[in-house]
């Protein structure tokens, strides 16, 4: 049992799902609570570890008395302790910035008219998921979504479930099979207000993306909507599919709302990074060796690049570039959300011009969106 600043006993709990289970008690009082998550996120070939916040809520004769405060800066100590290094929610508006957030994925909207996916033939047998497929499912998601930024790594036991039942009404999984019975694409979708849903759509073949797109557009029109909304990143090879057939995207980009995180342990998560800035070292024409120190408000930690590899340092250098930025900024950058070029340009960050070229190769601009967070 830990103890809050306040002498409030904070409580830990293990859930059935997996999730912890925070919250601040004062004499049986419950005074505030929140719920936590563990989860493993792409940025292209490294893994990063990441927390998951969600559910916080203070009774409303106990808010304005700092235990949001108490329990947000507990929460994110846990967190650190779990190995995490960075912190992601869908959150309220204007209210977790307080607690070190930003925006750090914007929202991708794809639209597509059913009539336009009924244009398509379906050239695979299209059927409802069972329990049973799920595994093989799973394998697939991790295999299209390899080096897919945004993406979250679903372990072998990993079940649709959650997804399936999250949201009213329940969603309807649906697999494509070739000729073979060689799993080649599903969907998830369901209705949802004015619209059809699509929330998550993987495929190997652009057979399987037409039989896909067939099958949604007979449930859609079954269910009385002209229209069907994709939940994707503007790359996204089924995005890039209905470019042909004609589409709409929309693309939203929220301020102190809805995706945000923030990094938690910031030597941590520059050497989970290592691998993917070092895959894009080795496929750019940089040849500078340098290093790179970072200063945040929570901290300081650098990137040595050297002949191609880069590792992390302790301690910077006399011949350490330093570069003064927000962790909420560097954050952004990691995850493609903003240029380099944009970021340096922003009152509260300090980059010397001569690492610009470098850091836009470590840090390019992406199209990428928020993962389904412990579901």
């Amino acid at each position: 049992m830990w103890r809050g600043m306040n002498h409030d006993a904070l409580q830990v709990s293990r859930q059935a799902d997996g999730r912890w289970r925070l919250h601040l008690d004062r004499n049986g009082e419950e005074l505030c609570r929140i719920v936590l998550v563990r989860e493993i996120l792409r940025i292209g070939r490294s893994r990063i570890t990441a927390g998951g916040v969600a559910g916080l809520y203070t009774p409303p004769d106990r808010r304005m008395e700092g235990h949001a405060r108490e329990l947000m800066a507990a929460s994110h100590d846990f967190l650190r302790e779990k190995d995490c290094s960075i912190s992601l929610m869908n959150a309220i508006p204007g209210f977790y910035h307080h607690f070190g957030y930003d925006v750090v994925f914007p929202v991708y909207r794809l639209f597509v008219d059913t009539d336009t996916l009924l244009q398509n033939r379906r050239q695979h047998s299209v059927r409802r998921a069972r329990k049973i497929d799920q595994p093989v499912l799973v394998r697939l998601y991790n295999a299209c979504n390899r080096y897919r930024t945004g993406t979250l790594v679903r372990s072998a036991d990993w079940r649709f479930d959650g997804l399936v039942n999250y949201g009213r009404p329940p969603g309807v999984l649906l697999m494509t099979e070739d000729s073979r019975s060689r799993v080649t694409g599903y969907t998830l979708c369901r209705p949802r207000g004015d619209r059809y849903f699509v929330q998550e759509l993987n495929g190997r073949t652009q057979e399987a993306f037409e039989s896909l797109a067939h099958a949604i557009g007979t449930r859609a029109r079954r269910a009385g909507f002209k229209r069907v909304h994709f939940r994707m990143p503007l790359d996204h090879p089924f995005g890039v599919f209905c470019s042909r057939l004609g589409c709409e995207w929309e693309i939203q980009y929220h301020v102190n709302a809805e995706d945000m995180g923030r990094v938690l342990d910031l030597p941590r998560f520059l050497s989970e990074l290592r691998a993917e800035l070092g895959f894009r070292l080795r496929n750019s024409l940089c040849t500078a060796d340098t290093s790179l120190w970072f200063h945040t408000e929570s901290g300081g930690a650098g990137l040595k690049i050297e002949r191609g590899s880069i590792r992390r340092i302790k301690h910077p250098g006399p011949d350490a570039q330093e570069i003064t930025i927000p962790q909420t900024a560097l954050l952004q950058l990691a995850l493609g959300f903003r240029s380099v070029s944009e970021v340096a340009g922003t009152a509260d960050v300090r980059m010397p011009r001569s690492v610009k070229p470098v850091m836009e190769v470590l840090f390019p601009q992406t199209p990428v969106t928020m993962p389904m967070i412990g579901v």
